[in-house]
């Protein structure tokens, strides 16, 4: 197993990879939604994502079984055994074609039946919208069947097709805004069909990829009863999870449907962009991050695991506060330049968002130590309720009366709970000492949020023009939640080697 300071450098030309690859999309991405709001409309915007949803509460069994092949096969990378690795990725493509099929069929019943059952769209759109099932459906498919292809990048920590695959993808979307404008075919379902082609391509070209870059994932005919058994256990319990997270997400979007029409969707719709730009930042450095906590856990490595972890969850967090605290103290004057039509609600939701996604950065890499445990059968299930009330929660808050802002409140109350509940399922797997995570992540984390937060708040209540306030809060934010990490949320080696790589970028910049 390589030392440590060899993991530390990969994990960090890792995430370079994957920075490079969100900052070049990042910007693109956001440009597109602009122009695909404006040529959609509200309306439309809102009928795209909440049947799109539909098709996405079939991707439990995605994401479950995506979680099990790249613990597997990070698992057995980790043990250096290629023949093995080799066994789990084909036994595994055999199960995704399964799956694959398996929502093909169940996704053509039970989605048509609720679009024409109980979504609530305008008649006038209720063609378009079933063109947009079909897309997803077909999308969806051949997203299941790409995963055992993902996961073997990951697992080999090979993330720098990313950043070229990525950036073909988003030009090819910016390129299907701009298709809208200059064709007279209805724009929803022209939308829908670009999109699926640009799926299936950017999936051929990684399947292309791993064919050429790995042998791992030579085609050979497999009867391992045992090892799909395994993997198909793991990624049972771990399905409660991605269920509980479907629930979440998609679950909740039709809720706010029933309740307000496809006008709130766009506003969550637009939220969920705001924050998958962001999170984007937190999911690459942990995506990097996840296949050395498996590693060491396969190498028993227990401490340099649990050292891995604070560090991870700590600057996971930093990282996400602060790009979030600028964009939550100024949300309303960023959507207005950002959108030339903002819905309604959707300042408060893209706000509450992102608290939302801060407060599960706290415990989300908890969830990495259970999977690399393995036997995650009661983490899983009382992880996997506890977010499954978001469902049943917002149902009953917006029966009675609430605002659909109401629902993110849920999300926040529940991610806080999940904080406590994931450390004490833990603690059990790795020897975990809760008293050392509160000292190492709790305190750190909080101590950073509430000191950093003070003076870009009394700056934004003091400073009446709006362009002045935007810039000096934006400004105020960054700077002060990067000292406050470095100097409150940091432990002292960390500190000390933060300052020695800045004084030796400064001393190269003064020599040149």
């Amino acid at each position: 197993m390589p030392n440590n300071s060899i993991n530390n450098k990969r994990i960090a030309k890792n995430t370079l990879m994957l920075y490079i690859r969100m900052f070049l999309t990042m910007g693109i991405t956001l440009f597109t939604s602009r122009v695909v709001l404006q040529v959609l409309g509200v309306e439309d915007f809102g009928i795209y994502n909440v049947v799109g949803g539909i098709v996405s509460m079939l991707g439990f069994l995605n994401g479950a079984m995506a979680n099990a092949v790249q613990r597997f096969l990070s698992f057995e990378i980790g043990r250096g055994d290629a023949f093995k690795v080799n066994h789990v990725f084909n036994v595994s493509l055999v199960a995704h074609l399964c799956i694959s099929i398996f929502v093909l069929i169940v996704a053509e019943f039970a989605g048509v039946w609720y679009l024409n059952t109980y979504i609530n769209i305008p008649t006038e759109r209720l063609s378009a919208a079933h063109w947009v099932l079909q897309c997803a459906i077909i999308s969806t498919c051949f997203n299941i069947v790409q995963v055992p292809y993902n996961a073997i990048i990951i697992a080999k920590e090979e993330m720098g097709v990313y950043a070229y695959v990525s950036i073909i993808e988003v030009v090819l979307k910016l390129l299907i805004a701009y298709l809208l404008l200059a064709f007279s075919f209805d724009k929803l379902m022209l939308y829908s069909v670009l999109n699926t082609v640009v799926t299936i391509l950017v999936l051929a070209i990684y399947n292309v990829y791993c064919n050429k870059k790995f042998t791992e994932v030579k085609l050979r005919l497999v009867h391992d009863g045992k090892l799909l058994k395994e993997i198909i256990d793991f990624a049972g319990w771990n399905m409660l999870g991605e269920l509980a997270w479907v629930f979440t997400g998609q679950g909740v979007n039709i809720i706010l449907n029933l309740f307000f029409g496809p006008v709130v969707n766009a506003a969550k719709g637009i939220a969920e962009q705001v924050n998958g730009a962001v999170s984007r930042f937190v999911t690459n450095f942990q995506t990097a991050l996840n296949p050395q906590l498996v590693k060491s856990f396969a190498a028993n490595e227990i401490d340099d695991m649990i050292v891995l972890l604070y560090r991870g969850i700590r600057f996971s967090y930093y990282l996400l506060f602060m790009l979030s605290l600028p964009l939550i103290i100024n949300m309303d004057l960023i959507l207005n330049i950002w959108l030339t039509e903002v819905p309604e609600y959707a300042t408060g939701f893209c706000q509450l968002v992102l608290i939302s996604s801060l407060t599960a950065t706290v415990s989300n890499l908890l969830s990495q130590v259970a999977k690399a445990y393995g036997k995650i059968r009661n983490y899983q299930i009382i992880v996997s309720v506890c977010l499954f009330m978001n469902f049943p929660l917002s149902y009953l808050v917006l029966k009675l009366g609430a605002s659909p802002l109401s629902t993110m409140f849920v999300n926040i109350a529940i991610q806080l709970s999940l904080i406590f509940i994931r450390l004490v399922l833990t603690k059990s797997m790795i020897t975990l000492s809760i008293r050392s995570f509160f000292k190492h992540v709790i305190c750190p984390v909080f101590s950073v949020s509430l000191t950093s937060s003070i003076i870009p708040l009394i700056c934004f209540w003091s400073i009446s023009n709006i362009w002045v306030n935007f810039i000096v809060t934006s400004i105020v934010a960054v700077i002060c939640v990067c000292l406050s990490a470095l100097f409150v949320g940091m432990e002292r080696n960390e500190r000390t080697y933060v300052i020695t790589k800045v004084k030796d970028i400064i001393l190269k910049i003064h020599a040149k």
